[in-house]
């Protein structure tokens, strides 16, 4: 009779094949797992360049502006807070045109929200504004972009 001498190869082999398959998975978890926060990453620099631009639009609601002279444009700014507003009134319509711009530090990411506004007080020398109702747009409405800015 023989005698059978465990060498243990087939656990040895079988160990080996766990940790193999279990560093794949755990690599594939890893990379979704990057991914995921890339993806929150850019929702968050949206969301947060959006803020910006919408409080640029309410911000520059709240300012006076010359109505004077309304075929300039005119730009405001609020650097503590990173809020950039631009008005032009729009060739052959009663309303103006507000540019909010939403920018982060050190990102290139710019947001541009715009909103249809008159005068409060038309014939002052200046004014703050108030919005139009449906007005807010989050594109250029107008056919010509350079009435926009930008």
């Amino acid at each position: 009779m023989k005698r059978w001498c465990q060498q243990g190869n087939g656990a040895l082999l079988m160990v080996m094949l766990l940790a193999a398959s279990g560093l794949l998975l755990m690599t594939g978890m890893q990379r979704q797992l990057d991914s995921a926060l890339s993806l929150t990453h850019d929702e968050r620099r949206y969301w947060q360049t959006r803020v910006l631009a919408e409080s640029s639009l309410q911000w520059g609601l709240g300012q006076e502006w010359l109505m004077g002279n309304r075929s300039d444009e005119q730009c405001l700014g609020y650097a503590a807070e990173g809020l950039q507003v631009c008005l032009r009134q729009v060739p052959g319509e009663h309303y103006m045109l507000l540019r909010g711009e939403g920018h982060l530090p050190r990102s290139s990411s710019v947001m541009v929200l715009y909103q249809r506004v008159v005068p409060i007080e038309p014939d002052g020398e200046t004014s703050p504004l108030k919005p139009i109702t449906g007005g807010w747009l989050d594109f250029c409405p107008e056919r010509q972009e350079a009435i926009c800015g930008g």
